[in-house]
């Protein structure tokens, strides 16, 4: 073994055991002793001049290890009836996404609407949503919450509708924004409505890629469609997902309606905005009592995932969670679905994945 280091010694050291193996043909055990005496003369000089240089392979080493980190997104079904009905459910699920962030790898929490099931002048279930994302906050886990129509004055107590405009009470959602204001979303970049975050975007990087989050509200009008094309079209280089409340069937079919009481049809959703970005990989939706996927290709080629979950009307939901693992090495997407509450997995069709996906290289 030859050492290879650059001050004179070593020359020397190269030069005189050149001479003595080659012309003089000294012992090898002499060649080693002389060897090891210049090796260990010049080691403190060596590792001196080294460290720079191996701290930063370990660095580089380092890096590439974090990028090709696969990692998990929990989503929230509606908890409606978790909240009104048994709300150590909905306290189970925050408190094993705080207890696993580390393990799991999340960066972020989603939700997919129906936070509650209808406003009461007392806000209980308002007060109870808010204390159970205290426990997200306490661990600084950011979050983005799409709003369904249960969120708002659409829905009097008992779940029928509320007297008046239900379309207009629709966007009527001055109790949310009251116990989620805008300060309380660390991830978000900005907003349709400057003071509401109920149609709002988010970043956060995960994977050794860079994601955006868009939430819209439920059967939207026009004109936060349009903003959230210019906020697509911005930033291309953002693998986007969609969280809205209405969009799949349980048949796992794009719904063709507003629910009678929105603006666009989910369907006109996405033609104008979904399917033409290239960007666009995921849409989470609820509000349908069931699971469902699809996946379709984009206008530009790209593949998009959609996933529906609402588990509602069965046991108040049950306490479960949509884990989606994203893996950038393999190029998959996992879904399942976990209740921390009764530390069961559902190993129905609710279990599915995606591979050979393509994400979105950006700039870093």
């Amino acid at each position: 073994m030859k050492y290879y280091f650059n001050d004179s010694d070593n020359n020397i050291l190269e030069l005189f055991l050149y001479k003595c193996k080659y012309r003089e043909k000294i012992h090898t055990k002499v060649l080693n002793n002389i060897n090891y005496y210049f090796m260990r003369r010049n080691l403190n000089n060596i590792l001196q001049r080294s460290v720079p240089f191996f701290a930063t392979l370990l660095l580089l080493f380092s890096l590439q290890f974090v990028s090709a980190q696969k990692f998990v997104i929990p989503v929230l079904p509606d908890t409606q009836n978790e909240i009104s009905g048994d709300p150590t459910m909905f306290t189970s699920q925050m408190n094993w996404i705080a207890n696993n962030r580390t393990k799991l790898n999340i960066p972020i929490v989603l939700y997919v609407g129906d936070i509650i099931n209808w406003q009461t002048p007392d806000q209980i279930m308002w007060k109870t949503a808010s204390k159970g994302f205290r426990i997200l906050d306490s661990v600084h886990i950011p979050y983005a919450l799409a709003l369904g129509n249960h969120d708002c004055a659409a829905v009097k107590v008992g779940g029928s509708a509320a007297p008046g405009d239900v379309h207009a009470n629709l966007r009527d959602t001055r109790q949310f924004n009251e116990f989620f204001p805008v300060s309380r979303f660390t991830a978000q970049k900005g907003r349709y409505d400057d003071s509401k975050s109920d149609n709002a975007w988010y970043t956060f990087n995960a994977g050794g890629h860079k994601w955006l989050v868009l939430t819209l509200e439920f059967c939207a009008r026009q004109g936060p469609v349009d903003w959230a094309n210019t906020v697509l079209s911005a930033n291309p280089d953002y693998n986007a997902i969609i969280v809205t409340h209405f969009h799949l069937t349980s048949k796992g079919e794009i719904n063709q309606n507003n629910a009678g009481y929105g603006d666009l049809t989910c369907q006109a959703v996405y033609d104008q905005m979904i399917k033409i970005h290239p960007n666009v990989c995921m849409v989470l939706s609820g509000h349908t009592d069931s699971t469902a996927w699809r996946d379709d290709v984009g206008t530009n080629g790209n593949h998009i995932y959609q996933m529906l979950q609402d588990y509602q009307s069965k046991n108040k939901g049950g306490g479960f969670i949509r884990l989606i693992e994203i893996d950038p090495k393999k190029g998959t997407i996992s879904a399942s679905m976990y209740s921390p509450f009764t530390n069961q997995t559902k190993t129905d069709f609710s279990q599915f994945s995606f591979s050979n996906v393509k994400f979105v290289r950006g700039k870093k």
